[in-house]
């Protein structure tokens, strides 16, 4: 029996499973366009090669219940969902049928570090990782930039597949927003450290990340799991410290070049040595060795694999400006727990400091929450900020403070290093870091110390 399918939201993907959907199906096609992205040229376009039919929400209100509805998760709740964008590529990517083992990495934070890692620790193989900044299989970058809705994991098969390499593949990396693929292999929930509203408030970040309990292995923030799924079964826990937790880390010792501390595995202990500047990359640590471990890499590989990984500048990175500090967080999934992880960190490596902070709207689906951010802020009573970006003047008017302000992160910085007398400064800044490459002194490369 024919049916009626309807498809949403053209900014999040929705295209892409309307045109993979349409080689697999005789079912009429419809598409809402909820944002009303699309101009009346480019729906003309689609419906004369997909032969979809544009509807508008009173028209879908008519008769709603006569339609098979897929819908981003995010999405307010106008219409009912019957299928999420989630669940419909784990039925395409079925429809494909793919061999390769699928990877996931969902979370609040530390997403992109993680996959990041997990390209490096699992090199021996042949593997296409998808992370917020690019598309890349083994060491080849195929795609820049693209994003991490469900939606992005069929581009990228398809990109491999003209490659004509989708059956070498081993494994398949994925960053993924807002939860997973459901029916994984291994799925990653790095934190739930701040549990946004999504889809009008009517949902969580922490119920439409509950698809990662579907994977076939799951690891899990200890604390996240005790807070929102304790009922959940067969999860691996990581925790920084907590000995509760199945996996954690214990004997830290940061240092600027190298940080180094005992892994407890499932009671096997491992010594590792890595960049890590706070907890929380450590943290990003824990995750991508603990996958390692579990698909059967050896503990002495692992540590042979991260002496040759590279880390993501703008990620909790540094570099010297002659003998000044700058560390730098740069990247638009800055929240305010993050941003006072950031700030508590300071102190393991100076006492005093300068903080750079600010940064642009509308890059995430979840954007910042400027009266808690403001709240924090007052509570700590610093007087050595320097504002700069849209949302860094908003967050200074919010002070009510003399505090300094630029209007660009370049400006900012380079008046703290010409004026302030501290080692060490401190950029916090919520954009894409490649799309500041203009607004940064790079003088040093990343990450290299001012002995080298």
């Amino acid at each position: 029996m024919t049916k009626n399918v309807l498809i949403s939201d053209a900014n999040h993907g929705g295209l892409i499973l309307l045109e993979e959907y349409y080689k697999y199906t005789q079912n009429n096609l419809f598409f809402y366009d909820i944002y009303n992205k699309l101009t009346e040229n480019e729906k003309e376009y689609y419906h004369e090669r997909y032969s979809v039919t544009f509807l508008s929400l009173d028209e879908i209100k008519e008769d709603e219940d006569n339609y098979v509805k897929i819908n981003p998760i995010h999405m307010p709740p106008v219409i009912k969902t019957d299928y999420t964008h989630h669940e419909f590529v784990s039925y395409l990517l079925n429809k494909k049928g793919y061999k390769f083992k699928l990877i996931q990495v969902t979370g609040v934070k530390g997403k992109t570090t993680v996959v990041n890692l997990l390209r490096s620790l699992l090199s021996d193989f042949n593997i296409l990782t998808l992370d917020s900044n690019s598309l890349t299989y083994n060491d080849n970058i195929l795609m820049k930039n693209l994003s991490i809705t469900p939606a992005s994991i069929i581009t990228a098969i398809n990109k491999v597949k003209e490659k004509g390499v989708l059956n070498e593949i081993d494994y398949c990396i994925f960053e993924v927003s807002l939860g997973v693929i459901p029916n994984g292999f291994i799925s990653v929930l790095t934190n739930i450290i701040e549990d946004y509203k999504i889809a009008k408030n009517s949902s969580s970040a922490s119920i439409a990340k509950k698809s990662v309990f579907t994977s076939d292995f799951i690891l899990c923030d200890y604390d996240s799991f005790n807070k929102y799924y304790k009922d959940e079964k067969n999860v691996y826990t990581v925790s920084l410290d907590n000995e509760n937790s199945d996996i954690y880390s214990k004997d830290i010792k940061y240092n600027i070049d190298h940080t180094t501390f005992k892994l407890n595995y499932f009671d096997n202990n491992y010594d590792i040595q890595h960049f890590a500047l706070s907890d929380f990359y450590i943290n990003n640590l824990l995750f991508a060795i603990s996958v390692a471990l579990l698909v059967g890499i050896h503990i002495e590989n692992v540590n042979s694999h991260l002496k040759n990984s590279i880390n993501i500048k703008g990620r909790n990175s540094y570099q010297y400006i002659n003998d000044t500090l700058i560390i730098e967080d740069i990247n638009p999934g800055l929240n305010t727990t993050s941003i006072k992880k950031c700030i508590d960190n300071l102190k393991r490596f100076n006492e005093k400091y300068v903080i750079i902070l600010g940064g642009d709207y509308g890059i995430t689906c979840e954007e910042i929450d400027e009266t808690k951010l403001s709240n924090y802020l007052k509570s700590i009573n610093y007087e050595k900020i320097v504002f700069t970006g849209e949302l860094g003047n908003n967050i200074r008017k919010t002070l009510n403070k003399d505090y300094l302000f630029f209007d660009t992160l370049n400006d900012a910085l380079t008046y703290t290093l010409e004026n302030y007398n501290e080692k060490l400064i401190q950029i916090i800044y919520r954009s894409e870091y490649h799309r500041n490459n203009e607004n940064i002194i790079n003088l040093i490369p990343i990450n290299q110390s001012k002995e080298d």
